[in-house]
Formats: structure tokens, sequence, C-alpha cells
């Protein structure tokens, strides 16, 4: 009887201890928004800084396809969970129509890139990357992969 607490109180420790270095091990694969930058002239690309302020750092990187310039933006999501490359394409339609249903049609030959609207109106394609074990390799597969997308779908989403 007196052994069980015991027991229990190890166990615990071994399952919390489990846990804990998960959790470290996962944010130990994660990139900064430092490192981020640092990555995409890596790359040998052009960076423009499109958020300065601590924490909510936005770099955007110019790609062309289809005769297009593509200002693709980068940047870590408030939880360091996640890397976003958005491309802005503009003012949303005001009202459902037909590039609404088209553009729906389009996020499931394109995915896992998708087009969704901002609450401020703003048509956004964007493409998620998971923040661990990102390399410039993945980086740059992920940059062409999204500006791909917008290139090949313009005459879906453009006026």
């Amino acid at each position: 009887m007196k052994k069980f607490p015991f027991l229990a109180i190890a166990l615990a420790v071994v399952v919390l201890g489990a846990i804990t270095g998960f959790a470290s091990k996962s944010q130990e694969n994660q990139i900064t928004r430092t490192q981020l930058r640092e990555m995409l002239v890596q790359l040998g690309w052009e960076v423009t800084d499109i958020v300065k302020d601590a924490g909510k750092e936005k770099y955007s990187v110019k790609f062309t396809k289809n005769e297009l310039d593509i200002p693709v933006g980068f940047e870590i999501s408030p939880s360091n969970s996640y890397v976003w490359l958005t491309v802005n394409l503009g003012d949303a339609p005001k009202e459902p129509n037909a590039k609404c249903l088209e553009l729906l049609r389009q996020n499931g030959k394109v995915q896992p890139t998708f087009f969704y609207i901002t609450e401020s109106g703003r048509l956004m394609a964007a493409l998620a990357v998971e923040n661990r074990g990102i390399t410039n390799a993945v980086l740059r597969t992920r940059a062409e992969t999204v500006s791909d997308n917008v290139g090949k779908t313009k005459t879906s989403w453009q006026g």
C-alpha cells in the first residue's frame, strides 16, 4: 500500500519529463523570425521588410510567374508553429459571384495553397508550412509552389 503513491509519483515524473522533452525538441527545430530572414537572404532573394515590429516581422520576396510579379510575404505565426507564405491579390469581390465559385474550385486544384478573403476585404492566396525542421530547400520549394499556383490561376482571380 505505501509503495503505490511513490510509484504513481514516479510515473507522473517520467511522463511529465517525456512531454517536456518532446515540447523542447519541437521548439528546438523551429526557426525564429531573424533566422527566417537570414534564410531568405541565403537563398539569394532580394528581401523587403514589410513589418519591422519585434515579434511581428514580415518579409517579402518577389517572384515572376506567368508574366506576373508576385510578391510573396513570409511571416511566422504568433504561436511560432507555422511559417505563412501569403500573396495579396487585391480587393475581393463585394458580392458572391462566378469568380468566388471559380476560386473555390481552384482551391481543390492548388491545395495546400488556398484562396481566402480577409476581414478587411482583401483577396489572398496562402500556404502554411509547419515550423519544424525548415531548411532553405523547404522554403524554396514552398515559395515556388505558392507563386506557381498564383501565376497559373491568374484568370480566376484577376479583375
